[in-house]
This record gives C-alpha cells, sequence and structure tokens, in this order.
C-alpha cells in the first residue's frame, strides 16, 4: 500500500492542486492508498511515523517541497521501519527532484513510482541530532535562507512560479549588510583555519537554493559529503561572481575551496545561521556526519 503525505501550502498553493490530479489518476489506476494532509510545519514527520507504524505501507511519497521531503524522510528514520521513498516535487525550489533527476510532471513522478523498480539507497547527513537530505549552509546562506523564508515576496513570487527569483532578492538584501567571519573548517579530523568567510555548504546533491550548482561534484551515495568554502572575497568581487553559480563555473574562482569528507566541523568566531535543507533550524558550531547508502528512494 502507498502512503501519501501533502503539503498543500507547498508552492503557494500548488501542493494542494498536484495532489488533486494525482488523486485522479490514482482511482483511475484503482491504487490502493493512504493520504495524509499537513497543516502545519514539522508536522509531515509525525504523520511518516504513524503511516509505518500504523498502516504498514511499502512507499512513502511526500507532495511538497525540499521541507516536505526532509521532513518525510525524518520521520522515517525515526520510526526505524525499512521503506521505500518517493518524491512528487510542488514546492519553489525542488532541489531534491532536481538532484534525483526525477520527473517535474505530477503524473510522470507518479508513473516513476508505480513502475516498480527497485529502489536506490542515498546517503543522509547527521546534523547535531537532526536528519539533512540535501544540503546544509552556514553564514551568508544561512541568513539569506532565513530572510528568504520571512518574506512576503517568496509566496508572490512562487503564484508565477517564480520562486528561484526570491532567493536571489533575499541575496542582494543580505549582502547589503553581512560582515564574514573567521571559521575552524575540521574535514576528518584535518583542521583547516579560513579567514573573511562568507559561506560553509555541505551538499549532498549539486544544485542548491532553486538550481544553484553550489557543490557541481556533489555525488547522493558516495559516502562523502561535498564542502564549498567561499572566502576572502570582497563584497564587490562576490557579487560579480555570483551568476557563476547556476552553470558551476564559480568552482575556478581563487576565493571559492572545496573540502571532501565523511565528517565536517563548522566553528566560528561568532554565531552564524545554519540552514538544514532550506530551513534554519541550528547555529554554529554544528558537526555534520554521513550516513551512508541509509535511504531507499524511488530511483
Amino acid at each position: 500500500m502507498l502512503g501519501f503525505i501533502v503539503n498543500p501550502v507547498s508552492g503557494n498553493g500548488r501542493g494542494l492542486l498536484v495532489w488533486k490530479r494525482l488523486e485522479k489518476e490514482l482511482e483511475r489506476r484503482r491504487a490502493i492508498f493512504r493520504v495524509k494532509m499537513t497543516t502545519k510545519q514539522g508536522e509531515a514527520k509525525k504523520l511518516a511515523v504513524e503511516l509505518l507504524q500504523k498502516e504498514e505501507v511499502s512507499k512513502i511519497i511526500a507532495v511538497g517541497g525540499d521541507g516536505t521531503v526532509n521532513e518525510v524522510i525524518s520521520g522515517m528514520k525515526k520510526a526505524n521501519i525499512p521503506c521505500i521513498f518517493g518524491h512528487i516535487p510542488a514546492g519553489s525550489g525542488n532541489d531534491f527532484a532536481r538532484g534525483h533527476s526525477l520527473p517535474g510532471d505530477p503524473v510522470a513522478a507518479l508513473e516513476h513510482i508505480l513502475s516498480g523498480m527497485e529502489g536506490k539507497a542515498i546517503d543522509l547527513f547527521r546534523v547535531n541530532g537532526e536528519i539533512a537530505v540535501n544540503a546544509v549552509g552556514a553564514g551568508f546562506d544561512g541568513e539569506v535562507a532565513r530572510v528568504t523564508n520571512e518574506a512576503a515576496y517568496k509566496n508572490w513570487l512562487n503564484r508565477w512560479r517564480l520562486g528561484r527569483m526570491s532567493y536571489i532578492i533575499s541575496v542582494i538584501r543580505v549582502f547589503l549588510s553581512y560582515r564574514t567571519s573567521r571559521v575552524k573548517l575540521t574535514v576528518d579530523g584535518k583542521e583547516t583555519r579560513l579567514e573573511k568567510v562568507w559561506l560553509v555548504a555541505v551538499a549532498n546533491i549539486p544544485n542548491y537554493g532553486g538550481g544553484m550548482l553550489i557543490c557541481p561534484k556533489a555525488v547522493p551515495d558516495d559516502g562523502m559529503a561535498e564542502v564549498c568554502v567561499v572566502s576572502n572575497v570582497s563584497k564587490w568581487s562576490l557579487i560579480r561572481a555570483f551568476p557563476m553559480i547556476f552553470n558551476g563555473s564559480h568552482v575556478r574562482h581563487p576565493g571559492v575551496r572545496f573540502f571532501r569528507g565523511k565528517q565536517i566541523v563548522i566553528e566560528a568566531d561568532r554565531e552564524l545561521k545554519v540552514h538544514v535543507d532550506g530551513e534554519v533550524s541550528a547555529s554554529t558550531p554544528i558537526t555534520v556526519e554521513v550516513e551512508p547508502r541509509s535511504q531507499l528512494i524511488c530511483g
């Protein structure tokens, strides 16, 4: 039996519209399923536990954005009952779907899930006890995530399918007042001291923030985290280089460094905001640990 967890307000209401279309398709196929609707942030985690413990589902499908993906997988890990995860994107960024080459069309995504293909195992991150599926960001992008999630323009732009633009607007807003910090980065026990750090991003997939290629070489099932550090760059040099992140050419910029490892510790000379899959939920210091191939997804 299939279990669906739907975030009806994801993508400024797109989640509900997508579900109505899916429901008709499931009924046409005479599929056996259960559906749970979220009513508030954080609820999808509890609903995933309920589906696994009470409904004995074989697959749980998240209908929503990257925040919903994170909550559902977090609930699945909490329940500790083996189950395949599926996703039908209906958010503003949809980085998980993009990073795993999942269909964007809801019915095509459903067909992919129902195809009977064997699941593939992907890595997860454990961040100070929390689960991260896509990426963790400390510093500038943590602050950008905070501003974006609180901004009125996010909903307005989502309504016009311009979710990526809300991130870009927030980047400009934060850029004007942000100050860099000194960071101690420890990767698998090797310590690196960094000056004038703008951000530290730890990623499991290449894309980030609605499609930006922050870590182009990140692989979701290799047991390693890809770490991108931007430091020792002036404000104006950074703003000129910003467009490079959309095609991954920032990898050649002298202010960008990359690291790879299984355990990453980020410490700073002041408290930095940290986002986990786009939601601000922590501050430095943090420890990110890779949990290799620990979740099956519809592959």
